[in-house]
């Protein structure tokens, strides 16, 4: 077996019920970089303390050693007063694609609750300000576009200052960690603009989305041509995301039955389209990122992760790794016929090899299906789940 299915992810995937907390903070102290901190530093109140909702963090088994909950040594007292008003704070404005729709778009959910005719709060944001290039990220005006924004609407300050009233939301969706429904509904609203309802699942020609014409980046299979020469000539679409505007993308993902494709940020995308969509992903490592998970279970995707057994890796080429398919047309073959079983895809790749993966605790039971494979097993062994 060349692909080992695998289900098992590194931090949590916890989907949490309700909405995130909204927190009114009073004389709110917005700071700028602090030297000794990796990161954006958070808000903090009026007493000095960290406010915990602006944090943007991993799960607890990740915990970066730059979360902070000390006023910084070297930050006097805080004497600018920003204008009056109630500001909004949407954390980092990353320009990053993956990394926006992680890490800042989460802030964003209060702006589903604003009436259309209300007031609506300044957006208050640590990162670019409304004067900056925004040629090279222009996923970020379009998608504030469609919440009815613009980079205009973003307000950061070259100084440290006091904001008198601050809504802090905690975020929809922490990276590796837990996600609220709400960040599913934000992105819905944001994509479905871009389809129409006849169009969802229209096309059936499978897609695969390529990394082979990028020229740098974290990780990549260096050999995925040997795949995609494969997959094309057996009918396969294959896509290169980064030549794609953003509504495309979200359309590709909205059309076509099966998406394929090596794990990466293409595919934080799924937020933005139908919910159900089925997808089969190449891993690079046994265990993936929990974040690939939460989008799985907020989006209703029916999603299937393969580690290509024997990869090899190593440094250089503009990438962070570079791994190496051993057998890479024997996983274009493999990607073939798991397409062809994409319904029950699952339940097949458990009756074919049980042993070859294990179950994370987070991943629901298999369906109950009368008279299947399953269910009978259940009655003949009645303490089987």
């Amino acid at each position: 077996m060349i692909l080992q299915r695998s289900e098992a992810f590194y931090g949590r995937a916890e989907v949490r019920e309700g909405r995130p907390a909204l927190r009114l903070v009073e004389d709110a102290h917005y700071l700028m970089r602090v030297p000794q901190l990796d990161k954006v530093p958070v808000i903090f109140d009026a007493a000095r303390r960290m406010v915990p909702e602006s944090l943007d963090h991993h799960s607890g088994d990740r915990t970066p050693t730059w979360q902070t909950t000390t006023w910084p040594d070297h930050q006097g007292p805080v004497t600018d007063a920003a204008p009056d008003g109630t500001y909004l704070y949407v954390g980092a404005i990353h320009p990053h694609y993956g990394h926006f729709v992680i890490n800042t778009l989460g802030r964003f959910w209060p702006l589903l609750d604003v009436d259309e005719r209300g007031l609506r709060p300044t957006l208050l944001c640590h990162g670019p300000g409304p004067d900056a290039d925004w040629s090279g990220t222009p996923f970020i005006p379009e998608i504030l576009g469609r919440l009815g924004l613009s980079v205009m609407d973003l307000t950061t300050f070259g100084r440290p200052v006091r904001i008198p009233s601050l809504l802090v939301p905690q975020a929809a969706l922490q990276q590796d960690d837990y996600a609220f429904p709400v960040m599913a509904e934000l992105c819905r609203e944001i994509g479905r603009g871009y389809y129409a309802p006849e169009e969802v699942d229209a096309d059936p020609q499978p897609v695969y989305l390529s990394k082979t014409r990028l020229t740098g980046g974290v990780r990549r299979f260096s050999n995925e041509e040997a795949v995609t020469d494969v997959l094309e000539r057996e009918g396969v679409r294959i896509v290169h995301p980064e030549l794609l505007s953003f509504p495309e993308q979200v359309r590709l993902f909205a059309r076509h039955r099966v998406i394929l494709g090596a794990n990466g940020s293409a595919f934080h995308t799924l937020l933005f389209a139908p919910p159900g969509r089925r997808v089969i992903t190449l891993a690079d490592r046994l265990k993936l990122s929990a974040t690939y998970r939460l989008i799985d279970l907020i989006t209703g995707t029916q999603a299937h992760y393969y580690y290509p057994v024997g990869t090899s890796s190593h440094t250089g080429a503009g990438f962070t790794v570079n791994f190496v398919l051993r057998e890479p047309e024997t996983v274009a073959a493999e990607l073939l016929r798991k397409i062809a079983r994409i319904d029950t895809l699952r339940e097949s790749d458990l009756r074919a090899d049980p042993g070859s993966w294990h179950l994370s605790p987070t991943i629901p039971p298999l369906p109950r299906r009368p008279g299947g494979l399953l269910e009978r097993l259940r009655r003949a062994l009645p303490g089987l789940g």
